[in-house]
């Protein structure tokens, strides 16, 4: 049996999709060479770093709930006793 995406792996991925998102916007900027296609490009850059970064920054507290989701995925918990009360709980 292989163990789901966990909680842990989530907020790796979540920096990783960040910086990617920063280092694609820095590329686009030396792209776009007029003013509005860079104002552009830093807009969707920040849009999708602060969506990231809100989607990340809740995992913490929705793994409590056992109900934790990154970018629509079910994550386990990686706190060993916080996994056993969620497996727990969906025992019941």
């Amino acid at each position: 049996m292989s163990e789901a995406f966990s909680t842990g792996q989530a907020k790796t991925v979540g920096i990783f999709v960040i910086v990617v998102i920063v280092l694609a916007g820095v590329l686009f900027s030396f792209v776009f060479q007029k003013l509005t296609g860079r104002l552009i490009v830093a807009a969707i850059v920040v849009g999708l770093g602060i969506f990231v970064w809100t989607q990340r920054d809740a995992i913490d507290h929705d793994a409590k709930k056992c109900d934790a989701k990154f970018l629509g995925i079910h994550l386990t918990p990686s706190n060993k006793q916080l996994k056993q009360h969620c497996q727990q709980i969906a025992n019941r």
